[in-house]
């Protein structure tokens, strides 16, 4: 079973359905004036979208008429999370509707230092242009998921990313680690600064300075010590990204898991007949290999 069935087609929701996927996506803010912006921490300056997408901010003040916090995946679906009447600290995910995500992220108070929201003519590897965000994801080795930040569980990719994207993403980090999909389709990840391209000082010099400036907040609230990086980009028919649910203990083996597992069982030997205890099956406490 996939928490995604399917494509996330347009034609299946309306503004304020409950969104019943994953909930993931570039952040951005709108106001009860149908401002739409982008901010790097509260009390910073705020970058606004141009173009606005009037359809789906007036979609979103018929939600909630002051405004408030939006997220876009990364096939340009748009949604949002609205407090539950009646309930304490609960909220439920709604569907907002759908965006060609394109544009500019612009400075009110100096417009010709605005950044593309998707940068064109980079190589993998290469420092990212604009601002850093989008529908988060993770991967290990040969192992791809969305952490659920409330329940803890990995949701696993139901369909591999295409090669070259997996290939640079382990040339890049090695470890793995996380990575963003913009609404446009760019994947970004973030190296450690010792593992930045050679000619880092070159690139750096010819960011926009208001992605300069987003980097020197990172750098001096001592948030993270890593460079945004281009990784390369999916196709509209290779976006969005469908998960699974995760296995829990609880669950019921199906019978192709029962099958397999007793067919393994059945060949291990019982223990009089190797020269083993019963502490070579226990889990090591000792931590993560």
């Amino acid at each position: 079973m996939t928490e995604d069935d399917g494509k996330e087609h347009r034609s299946l929701y309306t503004p304020d359905d409950a969104w019943d996927r994953y909930y993931r996506g570039y952040s951005l803010s709108v106001n009860a004036d149908g401002e739409v912006w982008w901010q790097a921490y509260n009390g910073t300056d705020r970058l606004r979208l141009d173009p606005v997408p009037v359809s789906c901010v007036e979609n979103l003040l018929e939600i909630k008429p002051q405004g408030g916090r939006i997220r876009v995946t990364e096939s340009g679906t748009v949604i949002t999370q609205s407090e539950i009447d009646g309930a304490d600290d609960a909220y439920e995910a709604l569907f907002v509707g759908d965006i060609d995500f394109d544009g500019r992220l612009v400075p009110p108070d100096d417009p010709s230092e605005s950044v593309s929201l998707s940068p064109p003519g980079l190589e993998p590897g290469e420092l990212w242009s604009s601002v850093y965000d989008g529908s988060k994801y993770s991967f290990s080795g040969d192992q791809f998921w969305w952490h659920n930040a409330e329940t803890k569980l990995r949701h696993s990719f139901v369909e591999p990313l295409p090669d070259h994207i997996v290939t640079e993403l382990r040339k890049l980090r090695p470890q793995g680690g996380s990575f963003r999909i913009t609404p446009s389709g760019d994947v970004l990840t973030q190296v450690p600064t010792e593992r930045s391209p050679a000619d880092v000082r070159e690139q750096f010099r010819a960011l926009p300075n208001v992605v300069k400036r987003v980097l020197q907040l990172r750098k001096n609230r001592g948030d993270v010590d890593m460079i945004p990086v281009y990784v390369g980009s999916l196709s509209g028919e290779q976006r969005p990204i469908t998960v699974e649910e995760p296995t829990r203990l609880t669950q019921p083996l199906t019978d192709e898991e029962q099958e397999s597992l007793e067919g393994w069982a059945s060949a291990v030997d019982s223990y009089e007949n190797k020269e083993l205890s019963i502490d070579d099956h226990r889990i090591d406490e000792g931590g993560d290999s």
